[in-house]
């Protein structure tokens, strides 16, 4: 547990009202602030636009965004688990000069792919202005690379600099977007947004700067732990891969697809819904983060102490006990909050559809997809259990059938008419969680053993 880590215990510790809406404020913000942020950010830009820019090039700029953070997802998750592995090693070894050089190595080689990605995918799949072309390749390169620093972003003491650095960069890509629109058209657009997620990467960068210091040592020494987990490579790869494989689907194969620009497509009555049911996971990984990085963490370390000071039985026992009481609370604290968020939305579906202007597809959609963010929060915090108790092979798996099942199901639910869009990432998302759940079961049930015996071996 480190940087906001602390500050959310402090918080915690309040029993004021002000203090725990700044705890879930900051936990809600550093776990699901990028992701959430940015739909926001692109729902509030698409109906600024709308009276501005042609329908055609209206869709053109929302399929190019959408496209680039999925593309950045998917290019950045192996990195970034790796990365995580690597900087709490730093931190453990008392070596935190190597973090700065870490990120700076991590985001030339992010910089390299992105760009290659983008460049190709940009500038030849996508028919459209050749400065257009070049900004959306380097919005690409811009959204990764706030990824890449992301991972940094728990360790930071100051978690109103992240708040402050999302929404104003977010603020800055919706307004400059919209003026320079009234200018320049689509081309203005994409360069607006561009300029926001620059200012949101050089904040975030200055930051983890300020934080660390400029450090010692070599840029890329951290290319050696992908040699030592590749399966933390491979995890990162697969569930990111996981969350956009039925989007991928859905854009070319649905029967509601719609060819954008070239190789840029969409489904517009899957997009939409499941975007929309996706913010709804903010408040359950706000109360899980919060959970796991105060008194989930305690507890472990706790544990852990325990055992390294040679302490009686008895009390290690008792440590693991705290540990599996601490997850308890966590499950229930956030099924509680969830499945109340996930129930009201579900009621009021109609009522929400109808603020934007979507059909009864889209809200059916939205109100089964609903249950899919329930279930994927859930399995998200499982994951992030079974890397706290170092089982990468168990959330590798986890992720796995996670991408296999969404992919399988989403295929057959394609077959179907869209009545059944929706059920393959529901199904895909509830069956991993069961898998993840049973792993973190067994491993907390085998705690003692595994850190006695199978840590010699």
């Amino acid at each position: 547990m480190a940087g906001i880590g602390f500050e959310l215990r402090r918080l915690s510790a309040r029993r004021d009202y002000t203090g725990q809406l700044q705890a879930y404020a900051s936990a809600a913000v550093v776990s699901a602030g990028p992701w959430i942020i940015s739909i926001v950010s692109l729902m509030i830009a698409t109906w600024l636009l709308d009276s501005i820019l042609r329908p055609d090039d209206l869709r053109l700029l929302t399929s190019s965004i959408t496209h680039v953070y999925a593309f950045a997802l998917v290019i950045t998750g192996p990195i970034q688990l790796v990365l995580t592995r690597h900087a709490a090693d730093c931190f453990s070894e008392k070596q935190r000069g190597a973090i700065f050089p870490s990120l700076l190595g991590s985001l030339f080689l992010t910089a390299a792919l992105s760009g290659a990605a983008g460049g190709w995918f940009f500038l030849t799949q996508v028919p459209a202005p050749p400065l257009y072309q070049a900004a959306a390749g380097a919005l690409l390169v811009h959204v990764a690379g706030i990824f890449i620093i992301s991972t940094y972003l728990s360790a930071l003491r100051h978690y109103t600099r992240i708040v402050v650095a999302f929404f104003a960069g977010y603020a800055v890509s919706v307004l400059a977007a919209y003026f320079l629109a009234k200018e320049h058209g689509l081309t203005g657009a994409i360069l607006g947004f561009l300029g926001g997620h620059f200012l949101i990467a050089v904040m975030l960068l200055y930051f983890v700067y300020a934080e660390f210091g400029r450090g010692r040592g070599s840029c890329f020494g951290f290319l050696r732990a992908f040699t030592r987990f590749p399966d933390l490579m491979l995890c990162g790869l697969f569930y990111n891969l996981a969350i956009w494989i039925d989007k991928f689907l859905f854009w070319w194969f649905s029967q509601s697809n719609v060819q954008i620009a070239g190789a840029l497509h969409a489904a517009p009555d899957y997009d939409f819904a499941i975007y929309l049911s996706l913010l709804s996971i903010a408040p359950g990984m706000a109360v899980f983060f919060l959970q796991v990085e105060t008194a989930f963490a305690e507890r472990f370390h706790e544990y852990f102490d325990a055992v390294k000071e040679g302490r009686p039985l008895r009390e290690i026992t008792s440590a693991r006990h705290a540990i599996m009481v601490s997850l308890r609370e966590g499950f229930i604290r956030l099924l509680k909050v969830q499945g109340f968020t996930t129930v009201v939305l579900v009621v009021f579906a109609d009522h929400l559809t109808s603020w934007f202007h979507i059909g009864y597809v889209q809200t059916g959609i939205f109100r089964i997809t609903l249950f899919g963010a329930l279930l994927l929060v859930m399995f998200l915090s499982a994951l992030t259990v079974l890397f706290y108790l170092d089982d990468r092979r168990g959330a590798l798996w986890c992720s796995l059938v996670f991408l296999l099942g969404n992919a399988t199901l989403s295929i057959i639910t394609l077959r179907e008419n869209e009545a059944w869009y929706g059920f393959g990432f529901v199904v895909a998302a509830g069956f991993a969680l069961l898998l993840a759940a049973s792993r973190v079961n067994r491993h907390l049930a085998e705690l003692d053993f595994r850190t006695f015996c199978v840590s010699t071996r």
